[in-house]
């Protein structure tokens, strides 16, 4: 994925995030991580088992609203798996389902 760094989005707070195939970074973090990237990987491997980036904002959107950030089951995945390298490559999909509460 490509990595474009910003003062802007992320907002404060946060490292970076997965916007329609790109990652966004705050430019106080360049270089990110490996990890990060990792992350936000397996947000794209979401995206796209969900049928694209459309749906996959949609669904974030209602799993926020019903568990918040640190509780999203996509967060908990991704957090959960981020220090793998392997992890995309073995990844059964819609793992995230899983992680619900």
């Amino acid at each position: 994925m490509k990595i474009v760094y910003n003062k802007f989005l992320p907002v404060k707070g946060f490292t970076a995030m997965a916007f329609f195939g790109v990652i966004l970074a705050r430019r106080e973090f360049e270089p990110i991580t490996d990890k990060t990237v990792r992350h936000e990987q397996i947000h794209a491997a979401q995206a796209k088992e969900l049928g694209g980036w459309l749906l996959f904002y949609l669904s974030y959107l209602f799993l926020w609203i019903e568990y918040g950030y640190r509780n999203h089951p996509m967060e908990r995945e991704a957090y959960a798996n981020d220090f793998k390298r392997d992890y995309l490559k073995n990844r059964i999909e819609f793992n995230w389902k899983n992680y619900r509460l």
